[in-house]
């Protein structure tokens, strides 16, 4: 390496490039060497003298193992009620009272638990849920009365909404969507969980879920918000009943009382939810408003137009969890946890078999002309339209003969009268009961006259709506 050079005053310098190369070596330290030798053992030989055999006792700490402590809350009623049923049985007769050979009892064909959410963090609340006894527990022993024992796939319905703060039901309609709320709900409020309840649906199932509450949960007492203004705010503030039953309609006329704070419910659940789907409505916007711990909504239709559908009922379930214009992908990925679906060919497996039977019933001579001519004509008279013709006037000629296969309109004969009142014959005999439908209010006219002897009861858009639970009651 060059040597620095110091420049005295009036001399000039030439700048050189120094070699600031530097050769380096690896040095074995024989640190990895140390890592990879195997321990020193040291090893003392004893010779043993005595035939006794030498005892060498080694001192061990104990561990501490980690323990964690829980108080859960006082058991929920129907819990209390199977405990008590079960030590009676324990200590009936022939048992003195000792729980030694406890008589074997056939467990369920399927069990089913409460589990709790994906958003449940706390070990604590997940085994509150986790030790709860299966529901079909609650069946067997009593502990909660139930008119008819439900379906498997409607117990994992009100196990998936029990634990939940955010839920959707979306099951196919006729699967009892609203039997198994109605049991959440009742299992809640039984266990204290929740005190206040706010269900809101259409103004003509307000009859149908009163009628259903005094069926699945005989003990809750229930209040419909209705009547004139004075009494509908007396309703709304009132804390005598644990549910409240109020239609969108109520929404809009009392919205300054709902969105002024004053009110607050444990939960606020939605009957056919997708009348709020649209956000920007004033009926959506209302839901939204309600002070409240946990919101479910019930919907056969979670989307009927697109996903946005989707988007406007988590808006009041889970604000700001969707967002429109996500991925379809993305959002089952997101949505998923918060939602039960189920269709008839999916959980037909658990339900009775449904029995179909075609009847071929061929048109009286009667009805067999009637329907030629107005065929004829009719035809001849599309023929004649032209370019008026319009698929509306095709729609009421095929109406028009669907309404004589029904009944001849000049001599009121009817083959399919008659096969009905051979099934209706049949179903009497048997004491059962049969439904019969009919799109047209003047065929129900008919078929009540020659139905007479068997007592048929009407139930259709003309009957008051004062009426209607009356005619349901009387049929059950």
């Amino acid at each position: 390496m060059n040597q620095p050079h110091v420049a005295e005053q009036g001399e000039t310098i030439t700048v050189e490039s120094w070699n600031l190369a530097v050769k380096a070596e690896v040095a074995a330290l024989g640190w990895q060497t140390a890592l990879t030798r195997p321990p020193r053992v040291q090893i003392t030989s004893e010779t043993i003298r005595s035939e006794a055999t030498k005892v060498v006792s080694l001192k061990c700490k104990p561990s501490k193992v980690p323990v964690k402590s829980f108080v859960f809350p006082e058991a929920p009623a129907w819990l209390q009620a199977l405990e008590e049923k079960k030590q009676k049985v324990l200590a009936g007769p022939g048992m003195e009272g000792t729980a030694d050979e406890p008589e074997p009892r056939k467990s369920p064909k399927k069990v089913t638990h409460i589990r709790p959410p994906g958003d449940v963090i706390k070990l604590q609340d997940r085994l509150y849920y986790l030790l709860q006894p299966p529901l079909e527990s609650l069946v067997s022993s009593g502990a909660l009365e139930f008119p008819f024992e439900p379906f498997p796939y409607q117990f994992e319905g009100i196990a998936f909404l029990y634990p939940r703060h955010a839920a959707v039901m979306a099951d196919e309609m006729g699967l009892g969507k609203t039997m198994q709320a109605i049991s959440a709900m009742r299992m809640l409020l039984r266990a204290g969980e929740i005190r206040s309840v706010l269900l809101i649906c259409p103004k003509p199932l307000v009859t149908n879920w009163k009628r259903e509450f005094s069926l699945w949960a005989p003990e809750i007492p229930i209040s419909v918000i209705e009547g004139d203004s004075a009494k509908r705010n007396w309703l709304w503030r009132s804390q005598e009943t644990p549910v409240r039953i109020a239609n969108y309609e109520i929404l809009m006329r009392d919205q300054e009382l709902i969105q002024s704070g004053e009110l607050a419910f444990d939960l606020v659940m939605l009957d056919e939810a997708q009348r709020i789907k649209n956000t920007a409505s004033t009926t959506a916007e209302i839901a939204r408003s309600i002070p409240r711990t946990r919101s479910w909504a019930l919907t056969g239709t979670p989307i009927e137009n697109s996903t946005d559908d989707l988007v406007g009922i988590f808006e009041f379930l889970a604000p700001g969890l969707l967002q429109k214009g996500m991925a379809i992908k993305g959002m089952s990925q997101t949505a998923g946890p918060y939602i039960i679906r189920r269709t008839k060919d999916v959980v037909m497996k658990d339900m009775p078999p449904r029995l179909y039977r075609d009847a071929e019933v061929y048109l009286s001579p009667a009805q067999q002309e009637s329907y030629e001519i107005a065929e004829n004509e009719g035809i001849v008279r599309l023929e004649g339209m032209g370019q008026e013709l319009t698929v509306q006037h095709v729609f009421e000629l095929v109406l028009r003969l669907k309404q004589i296969c029904n009944f001849d309109p000049v001599t009121g004969d009817s083959s399919k009268m008659e096969q009905l009142k051979a099934d209706m014959e049949e179903v009497a005999a048997s004491g059962k009961k049969a439904i019969v439908f009919s799109q047209w209010t003047r065929t129900i006219d008919h078929i009540r006259k020659h139905l007479e002897p068997f007592g048929p009861l009407e139930y259709h858009g003309k009957i008051p709506t004062k009426q209607r639970d009356g005619v349901i009651d009387q049929f059950k």
